[in-house]
């Protein structure tokens, strides 16, 4: 079960149906078995917030993650997801591509956090948490997008 909740400010900004194809598929490929993920999006404001609390940055951000899969492997939630789709926007219209696509970027990302992966732990890390997110947006049918590079991460 994927469970989507949005602030007012980006509620109609956002296709429930493919996040949920999106996010299927990326569960499906990370964690064995049937697990769910809960994904709220909300505008840069609380995410800076969110940010400042939970990672004492005050900015916002594009995507964090809270894992319990990294904790219970057992668990049937893997983990939290929030996503700025103010930040999404802007980091679409960098790149030059839809914001359907960034979002599913910064899904693959936050999902690759939750399955314990993190690339500030090491530029090792950091390229095979990148080939791992290459490799789940193929799968959801997103190919080819950075064969000219994002602007971040």
């Amino acid at each position: 079960m994927i469970e989507i909740t949005c602030t007012k400010t980006v509620a109609e900004q956002a296709d429930p149906e493919t996040l949920q194809k999106v996010l299927t598929i990326f569960l499906q490929q990370l964690f064995p078995g049937e697990h769910s993920v809960s994904l709220y999006l909300t505008d840069d404001m609380e995410m800076r917030e969110l940010n400042r609390e939970f990672r004492k940055r005050d900015q916002t951000t594009d995507v964090l993650s809270w894992s319990y899969w990294e904790d219970d492997p057992d668990a049937k939630c893997v983990g939290d997801l929030a996503v700025s789709l103010e930040q999404v926007t802007r980091q679409a219209q960098e790149n030059g591509w839809p914001v359907e696509t960034e979002l599913a970027r910064m899904l693959a990302h936050g999902c690759a956090h939750l399955a314990g992966w993190d690339h500030e732990r090491s530029e090792e890390e950091a390229r095979k948490m990148l080939e791992l997110e290459i490799e789940l947006l193929q799968l959801a049918g997103y190919s080819g997008i950075y064969s000219s590079g994002p602007s971040n991460k």
